[in-house]
């Protein structure tokens, strides 16, 4: 590729090295100024001392959170490949909190990255979505120490006040970016070998004010000029419309090909060799592209491998007022060209630009139609959506293929009001000559729907004719029609049926073109597998699960994260705590919108336990609070009640018996807003967590009667229903209200839990029950000791007596239990820190307050709180001083 040379921009490179530590540079002034030149001589500046530079160029798609995120991260990605993995998809695949949750995950992996990083994004003035901006506004608000921005702009770049004012800001302006004399000399004499004297140089550095287009412009024209003096004077006077001057004369030089083949390729934002031939008409070209960069025709490589490429704003826009001008009717057909040309590369959005520009907007249409399920089933949801909202609205509404793509793509986002009315679109448009399988199509995601909004009377029979004849339909809705028909099955307590049908669902799940569909099916077989409380099968599906999106090349997306979401979760039911919180915190990146209730559920009740075991009662509070919120919001009372049930047992320990009678009666009369018979998994489940809050809060009040009522009709419940796991959890409540009377009856009724719980291997659900259950089993433990053995109390390994025991004991007490001598500190084996850790005690050597470790890491205060309980404890110190000191002599920090 050839290259140019360019005057070396020293002085404003130092301004630059100067503001290294800055967060955010920014480089603005008006159009021809050099800022991107400039940006380029300090990436590679910064390249050279081996700093991972990524550069993004602005363009009219960026205006799209989810666009502007993949291009931002495909930039960090291409500068260095362990960087950005997976957060892509997650944007394409999660709802609307998704963009927030992949700038967080973007932060933390630059942050974990450590060495420094640094982003190129040229031509920032080019956004302005409201939603784009306040991406970046995040991004610089929370940027980690060793990420560097550097922005090219025409104008001033706002949410900068605060990098300002902590000194985190370097700026570079117009009056800094021209040239002044001595640069204009070296361009014009050296770079571009014109012989002009002194008062010449002067006169055109004056003329043009250092205004380095102009300045490229004049040398083109200068050129050809018999008498440059005389040329230079003829320039004089024309500050204001130098540079459509001077392009006019450039371009009134050319000879009419090379003129017409720029006029024809200004209508596209970027050139390939293939495509400036389409759309010009030209039998090369790559050599046409090689003559425009021989005569430095402001053609600006996008690549490093020289493929595609762009004209510089300016010029471009001197070309297309010229093209309109000289020959507007050519315009239409030129766009038709460019798009048939880039729909058939794939560039699907491009093509829909250039179709709607050449006045074609229901060959756009049918564009979009024919790839928009293919990006459904990619997973590739916010594309497509973005890609639709390109076309006009009433074209939209009449294609019924289109809306079932469309209503697809909402609905696995989690946004089902815009899925319904979609559907009903589809419904409305279609007519009688449709084919069976998309009346179908629309009533399978008619199913998927209601699946979503956690109903499930209406599935099976809108399923049924996909059922009947599976071979009949793509492996995507076979696939798709397996996982509402397992959901189905779980919900009516058939787990061998569920499980089955996984089975034999597995080749078209292999057929699939994602990893979402069998992700979900080995989730759901391991749902039903750790209800009927096989826990190792459970986890063999999860692990499966997450191997799929694995090997399909989809590891950190969305997919994967719900898979390792629901293994964390067996693992704290193993108190295998640490793997667990590692695994949910990834799986949370998703939002609180992430999967089906029951993914949902089960990862931020967990989570939320966790942090109530950490001391961190806040950031528990908050995420129930989140997980109620989403449940309001969602329509998923299941959700709600869940979040509600955790929420109770919080309060209640903290002592907030007031909220927790207020929340008990926002949440109903609990049997009796059911009635008698409980009908699914989906109701009996918000029948649960009302009964389980009831419970509480009657042994909170002093109410026995009251709470042991409420406790049996949750064991009978779940007796009834033959819901193996549940049945162990509400025993466990059961016990832990009867405790408070008589122990031995309470040991009656937890021994067939205890029983259960040793074969299945599970922890959490019974210590969880709380102190009372805990007394409870240290009588057992007693009884054990001096040989009382009943047959139920023989069938309980004491190894598992011992385990749940040391899960029930504070971390000190289990390291006694594990034998570790008590005594001194020194005593004791010195834990390591982890990464995170480690970079905390650095900010505390620095002095650096809490509320600057919380906006260093883009995490809460009582998060910081945490993490510093959990340091002094592994370095056995009571203060920040004395963890600094311990640090120092662990060789930590300097």
């Amino acid at each position: 590729m050839v290259r140019r040379a360019l005057v070396r921009r020293q002085r404003l490179l130092d301004v630059l090295a100067a503001g290294g530590d800055s967060a955010l540079t920014v480089i603005h002034g008006p159009a021809g100024y050099g800022k991107s030149t400039l940006a380029a001589q300090w990436q590679e500046l910064l390249r050279g001392e081996g700093v991972a530079v990524g550069w993004l160029s602005i363009d009219r798609d960026d205006n799209n959170p989810v666009w502007f995120l993949r291009d931002l991260i495909a930039a960090i990605t291409r500068a260095d490949a362990t960087l950005g993995s997976g957060l892509i998809a997650i944007a394409e695949q999660n709802a609307q909190d998704g963009v927030r949750a992949v700038v967080a995950g973007l932060i933390d992996q630059i942050r974990e990255y450590g060495a420094p990083v640094a982003v190129v994004i040229d031509d920032w003035h080019l956004v302005d979505d409201e939603s784009v901006l306040d991406v970046f506004a995040y991004l610089l608000g929370y940027c980690p120490e060793n990420l560097r921005l550097i922005v090219t702009s025409r104008m001033r770049v706002h949410a900068v006040a605060e990098l300002r004012v902590r000194n985190r800001l370097n700026e570079i302006d117009a009056r800094q970016l021209r040239f002044d004399e001595e640069e204009s000399a070296v361009f014009l004499r050296e770079m571009n070998a014109l012989r002009l004297g002194d008062e010449d140089v002067h006169r055109l550095w004056a003329t043009t004010d250092g205004w380095v287009a102009a300045l490229q412009l004049a040398t083109l024209s200068l050129r050809e000029s018999a008498d440059p003096a005389a040329a230079i004077a003829a320039f004089g006077g024309r500050h204001h419309s130098i540079g459509e001057y001077l392009a006019e004369a450039v371009l009134d030089a050319l000879s009419s090909d090379l003129l017409d083949f720029l006029l024809a390729t200004s209508i596209c934002d970027r050139l390939c060799a293939d495509l400036a031939a389409v759309v010009s008409g030209v039998a090369d070209g790559h050599a046409a592209l090689d003559e425009l960069q021989r005569r430095n025709l402001f053609l600006i490589p996008l690549d490093d491998e020289g493929t595609w490429f762009r004209y510089h704003h300016l010029f471009a826009g001197y070309l297309r007022r010229r093209l309109e001008r000289d020959a507007p009717t050519r315009i239409p057909g030129l766009h038709r060209a460019a798009s048939v040309w880039l729909g058939k590369a794939g560039h699907l959005s491009e093509a829909v630009d250039h179709a709607l520009l050449a006045g074609e907007p229901e060959r756009a249409a049918d564009l979009v139609e024919a790839a928009a399920m293919m990006l459904v089933e990619e997973s590739r949801m916010a594309t497509m959506l973005g890609t639709v909202d390109k076309l006009p609205a009433r074209i939209v509404a009449t294609r019924p293929r289109l809306q079932i793509a469309i209503a697809w793509a909402y609905c696995l986002l989690h946004r089902l009001d815009e899925a319904d009315l979609a559907l009903a679109r589809v419904r409305t448009a279609m007519s009688a000559d449709l084919p069976d399988a998309l009346r179908s199509e629309a009533d399978m995601l008619a199913a998927c729907i209601e699946v979503y909004s956690d109903r499930i009377d209406r599935v099976p029979a809108l399923l049924a004719p996909i059922v009947g004849d599976p071979r009949s339909f793509r492996p995507f809705m076979v696939s798709g029609t397996a996982n509402l028909v397992s959901f189905v099955e779980l919900h009516s307590f058939r787990y061998d049926e569920a499980l089955a049908t996984q089975r034999s669902a597995s080749a078209y799940h292999e057929l699939n073109p994602g990893s979402f569909a069998p992700v979900y099916g080995q989730c759901f077989a391991g749902l039903a597998e750790a209800a009927r409380l096989d826990l190792d099968a459970a986890e063999r599906h999860y692990r499966a699960a997450i191997g799929v999106a694995v090997s399909r090349g989809d590891a950190g997306t969305y997919a994967e994260r719900l898979a390792s979401g629901q293994l964390g979760v067996l693992l704290y039911e193993r108190d295998m705590v640490d793997d667990a919180e590692r695994l949910l915190e990834k799986c949370l990146l998703l939002g609180i919108e992430g999967g089906v209730a029951d993914l949902m559920i089960s990862s931020y009740t967990t989570m939320a336990r966790i942090r109530r075991l950490r001391g961190d009662e806040d950031g528990a509070r908050a995420l129930l609070i989140d997980a109620r919120r989403a449940g309001a919001k969602l329509r998923l009372p299941r959700l709600a009640a869940a979040a509600d049930q955790e929420l109770t047992a919080l309060l209640i320990a903290s002592g907030d018996i007031a909220g927790a009678r207020d929340l008990v009666a926002r949440n109903g009369a609990g049997a009796d807003v059911l009635g008698p018979r409980v009908h699914t998994g989906i109701s009996l489940s918000i029948h649960r967590s009302r009964l389980a809050m009831q419970t509480k809060l009657a042994l909170a009040q002093g109410d026995l009667g009251g709470a042991a009522t409420a406790a049996r009709e949750r064991v009978d419940a779940a007796v009834a229903a033959k819901w193996p796991y549940e049945e162990v959890a509400a025993r466990v409540a059961l016990a832990e209200v009867l405790s408070s009377g008589d122990r031995d009856e309470a040991l009656h009724e937890l021994l067939p839990a205890l029983v259960a719980g040793s074969r299945a291997g599970l922890v959490r659900t019974v210590v969880d029950g709380g102190p009372a259950v805990v007394r409870v089993l240290a009588d057992l433990s007693d009884q054990l000791r001096v040989g009382r053995r009943t047959t139920e109390v023989s069938e309980i390994p004491s190894d598992y007596l011992r385990t749940l025991l040391t899960a029930a004991s504070p971390p000190s007490d289990r390291a006694l239990r594990s034998g570790v001598a008590s005594g001194e500190r020194g005593a004791l084996p010195e834990e390591a820190l982890n990464g995170r850790e480690v970079e905390i005690v650095r900010l505390l050597e620095r002095g650096m307050p809490n509320s600057g470790i919380a906006r260093t890491f883009g995490i809460k205060l009582n998060t910081v709180k945490w993490y510093l309980k959990n340091i002094y404890t592994k370095l056995g110190v009571v203060s920040r001083g004395e963890a600094v000191a311990e640090a120092r002599r662990r060789g930590l920090v300097d």
